[in-house]
């Protein structure tokens, strides 16, 4: 196995810009910042009166403030991914958001939220929009980039937003490049691939069951057995029949263990394969063992009623779980907590891997046809170095969707839970932001800190940086992409039985061209590493 030394000293270079970022305890105003000073209160009991951003115009990384009214201010139209609910207090939140970014960029921002095939017709459509949220697995980055859809940033990167720039190793901006060229700005978070079972953390412990730190992707078995005999017996702490509670989209981190290539046509890199002669082999993940092994195992999970059997009717995942898998970091825990609102106790099964899927795992472009890229790239250097811009961003209005306790975390409130709550992870750098408190859960308020300091045992192919380029096999990919819509969500919820369906699959992906897409893309690949 391959450890990413030579990656090592760049991330954890890291830790000392998170620790000068971080800033001081914030209180958490009552009302939304919109007076020329608040009072404010934290959990404590204790209270302060401060300026608020709108009134003191903070200075911007450069120094200077920006002297513009609301109305004169451009809007940033930000296509955001759908968290399953679009939060019913965004337009409140954005008010707030916007009495800080005026006087700091001259710009506001409004939201819409889509979902990943809605944003691709929007970009074809030529729908307007500033910036657009985007990644390996939602409105394919790569694809998009090479289809023209996203400014170049390359240039202005380090030239109008510096502390931008500078707030991520180089190794990151690499995973972002598409021949050579920047398209889209990497959120600033778990860079290296990390896949977490979340459980019930009180259910587990009164049924006298230890959640170990690490455990395999099977490992999880016993505990789904016994949170589902628990529902059955009427113990109070099990909150649904079926313990791995999903959507249609299956149970996550299936291919966790591969670098994953190309989405569409499911190929990819097996992380088991570094160190051999296969190690810069493109495979069809669905014909390798470690995939049959898992997809095999979630079949059985369904069968023995372990999994919702109405999961593949479901275009969102229930709000309760037993023990469900998600990507995730250090002190996640946290996070998911604070999502459900009962204490969850993650474990590890795999990674840390570091790949260019995994940097892509979060990003932000920019239309070519926006008038505002620099303010878009501006409107990130903001979330990347602004503390209260980004915890507003995030946790909603202080005082209403959140409190800092008194040990300095962000303490989400029910109103919070319920009226806002988008994907955090699409917005913008997760180090600069203050972190979520969990009841029933211990949280390092340096966990960003143990989280990089984490990635000297990360893995990571010889693929970093490479984008396959679909334009030669852009019907077979489209054929394949039809043959994966049919099969891949009744693999993954476990519905369909595994080897019939591998079968059929394999079949009808062969007749459509699948060699052909895998030669190319093993030719642009080999192309790749030997200009390295």
């Amino acid at each position: 196995m391959k450890k990413i030394t030579a990656l090592l000293a760049a991330l954890l270079a890291l830790i000392m810009v998170i620790s000068a970022c971080g800033g001081g305890a914030q209180t958490a105003a009552t009302t939304a910042p919109t007076s020329a000073a608040v009072t404010t209160t934290t959990e404590a009991g204790e209270t302060t009166t401060h300026a608020t951003a709108a009134a003191t115009a903070a200075t911007t990384t450069a120094g200077a403030t920006v002297d513009i009214s609301h109305a004169d201010a451009p809007e940033l139209i930000w296509i955001m991914g759908n968290p399953g609910v679009v939060p019913s207090d965004q337009e409140r939140v954005e008010a707030v958001l916007n009495d800080i970014s005026v006087p700091l960029i001259g710009a506001r921002v409004k939201t819409i939220y889509m979902d990943s095939e809605q944003t691709m017709l929007a970009l074809s459509s030529g729908e307007y929009y500033d910036t657009v949220f985007t990644c390996e697995w939602f409105n394919y980055y790569a694809n998009q980039a090479l289809a023209g859809y996203f400014a170049d940033i390359t240039d202005l990167l380090p030239t109008v937003t510096p502390a931008l720039w500078s707030d991520m190793p180089q190794v990151v901006w690499d995973g972002a490049k598409v021949n050579g060229k920047i398209y889209a700005v990497p959120v600033k978070k778990d860079y290296a691939a990390m896949m977490y079972w979340r459980l019930d953390k009180e259910l587990f412990a009164d049924l006298g069951m230890e959640i170990p730190e690490k455990m395999s992707f099977f490992d999880i078995e016993p505990f789904l057995a016994a949170g589902k005999k628990a529902y059955e017996d009427g113990n109070p702490l099990a909150k649904v029949a079926a313990p791995l509670n999903i959507a249609r989209s299956g149970v996550g981190g299936m291919g966790s263990d591969f670098d994953m290539i190309n989405q569409q046509a499911m190929l990819g890199i097996p992380y088991s394969a570094l160190g051999t002669p296969l190690e810069n082999t493109v495979t069809f993940v669905l014909e390798h063992p470690d995939m049959v092994a898992r997809l095999e195992a979630v079949h059985k999970w369904f069968k023995e009623g372990y999994i919702n059997q109405d999961a593949l009717q479901l275009d969102s995942a229930p709000d309760q779980y037993t023990a469900t898998p998600g990507q995730g970091f250090y002190g996640a825990d946290a996070i998911w907590t604070g999502q459900v609102g009962y204490p969850i106790q993650i474990s590890n099964f795999s990674g840390p891997y570091l790949s260019t899927a995994a940097i892509r795992g979060a990003m932000n472009a920019y239309s070519v046809r926006s008038k505002h890229v620099e303010l878009g790239l501006k409107l990130q250097e903001l979330i990347s170095t602004n503390r209260e811009y980004r915890d507003i961003i995030r946790y909603g209005i202080p005082g209403e969707h959140w409190n800092l306790t008194s040990d300095g975390l962000a303490q989400r409130t029910q109103a919070g839970r319920d009226g806002y709550a988008p994907w955090a992870f699409s917005q913008g750098s997760y180090a600069n932001n203050t972190v979520e408190a969990a009841e029933g859960v211990t949280v390092d308020p340096n966990m960003w800190q143990v989280i990089f300091s984490s990635y000297k045992d990360a893995l990571a192919t010889k693929s970093i940086g490479f984008s396959f380029d679909p334009i030669n096999v852009e019907a077979e990919l489209g054929s394949l992409q039809a043959v994966k819509n049919k099969y891949w969500e009744g693999l993954c919820t476990g519905t369909f039985d595994t080897a019939d369906t591998l079968q059929a699959y394999l079949a009808e992906s062969e007749a459509v061209g699948l060699r052909t897409v895998m030669a190319e893309c093993q030719r642009q690949l080999d192309e790749f590493l030997a200009g390295k």
